[in-house]
């Protein structure tokens, strides 16, 4: 499986309540939230770098960053290869950080 496929907009993949997966050193796991919406964690290296939700039931899916996780370049690369593409996934000037439409993001 490629990384991109982690990526529900991308990949079409079927979502399944409590199961986790694996592709390399990444994983997603898919849980139900507290307000009953579908959402997919992605990980690396057992940190949660970010979270795919369900906006609507046309399968739209929205991504937020929860972690800049180590700030490897295996951390950029696959992000960058895994979020949509109004999002990058920053390191440089030693400083790892998301970006939205070129925007730095604040958590």
């Amino acid at each position: 499986m490629k990384l991109a496929f982690i990526n529900p907009n991308e990949s079409g993949r079927w979502w399944r309540n409590n199961s986790e997966r694996k592709c390399g050193r990444w994983s997603y796991a898919d849980e139900i939230n507290f307000i009953g919406r579908r959402e997919r964690f992605v990980i690396h290296h057992g940190t949660i770098m970010g979270v795919f939700t369900e906006f609507s039931e046309d399968d739209v899916w929205g991504f937020t960053p929860i972690s800049t996780g180590w700030g490897s370049a295996s951390d950029q690369q696959g992000m960058n290869k895994i979020m949509p593409t109004a999002w990058r996934y920053r390191r440089n000037g030693g400083h790892a950080r998301y970006e939205f439409n070129g925007v730095e993001y604040k958590f």
